[in-house]
């Protein structure tokens, strides 16, 4: 599937900025199933120094310098994207989720090198044992891992509402699964927190998620807006499978991937230091229409 994706972000400022600098991950990139044909990232103002480089996933990062004064600042990313995830294999086949987890620990020499950095704590998502009891009956001794995490997307799509505005990225991961409410990226550290409790590595995926354009179409939950999801190591042969825990799907030809790392602090869009302002407001818009 072939989209055009716009996303624009803007800051109004209750006084003069004097200087801000501003990091973004708002630059698609490839991943296995997903190519970027076209990505262009406008500023305004226009900035006194912009640099791109790649982060240690891999993920590009845009670096600005903005030195004179400003009330307002926008940016706007318009891509297109070619994406169609590899279909993972049947889940009752993927191999039992100890015989990962095993190979993920190595006895301290892990299998997978690159896969088992995302088993431990990250800043956003700590140990938490309740998070433990909850996926806990998804991973019955044997089962394979990919039929467990399935079924721990399902339930969490279940056993949360979906609430903008309930939680924000300072609530932490204790607060959101007591209250059982919250958005994309709340799902996706409460099915990263359960899997890495059992020695699993998960990674949180930013992105987007199709939006509907009739009443005819599912209507997906996140769309219209920055999106999150999961990827879970289900060994070398499944390798990296994309699970969406806010529409309880498998990731393949509705979601358009911008970055990964271990949870929203590795990949937030956007964040940077301002000097002046006051208070501010802001808006984001999101686009992502099929083309073809």
């Amino acid at each position: 599937m072939r989209y055009q994706l716009t996303h624009r972000t803007s800051y109004s400022y209750a006084s003069s900025v004097d200087s801000a600098h501003h990091i973004a991950h708002l630059r698609a990139r490839a991943f296995p199933g997903q190519t970027v044909a076209s990505v262009i990232v406008e500023t305004d103002p226009a900035p006194a120094l912009a640099v791109q480089h790649l982060d240690h996933f891999g993920n590009h990062i845009d670096i600005y310098r903005i030195d004179k004064p400003h009330t307002r600042f926008d940016i706007e990313v318009r891509a297109t994207v070619d994406v169609r995830f590899p279909d993972p294999p049947p889940a009752a086949s993927t191999p039992a989720w100890e015989e990962i987890r095993a190979a993920l620990d190595g006895d301290g020499f892990p299998h997978a090198v690159q896969a088992s950095e995302f088993v431990h704590d990250s800043p956003l998502v700590p140990t938490d044992a309740e998070l433990r009891a909850y996926g806990a009956p998804s991973f019955a001794a044997g089962r394979p891992i990919l039929e467990a995490a399935r079924e721990l997307t399902s339930r969490i799509k279940a056993d949360f509402a979906y609430e903008p505005g309930a939680t924000d990225i300072s609530t932490p991961l204790a607060e959101v699964f007591a209250g059982k409410s919250g958005v994309c990226q709340d799902f996706a550290h409460v099915e990263i927190a359960a899997l890495r409790a059992h020695g699993l590595a998960a990674g949180y995926v930013s992105g987007y998620i199709r939006t509907v354009r009739s009443q005819d179409e599912l209507a997906l939950r996140g769309a219209d807006a920055s999106h999150a999801w999961v990827a879970v190591w289900c060994g070398p042969a499944a390798g990296w499978v994309h699970l969406d825990p806010t529409n309880d799907l498998v990731a393949r030809e509705d979601h358009v991937a911008v970055a990964w790392g271990r949870d929203f602090a590795d990949v937030s869009p956007l964040r940077g230091v301002i000097l002046g302002g006051d208070s501010h407001t802001y808006s984001v818009g999101v686009t992502l229409v099929p083309t073809g």
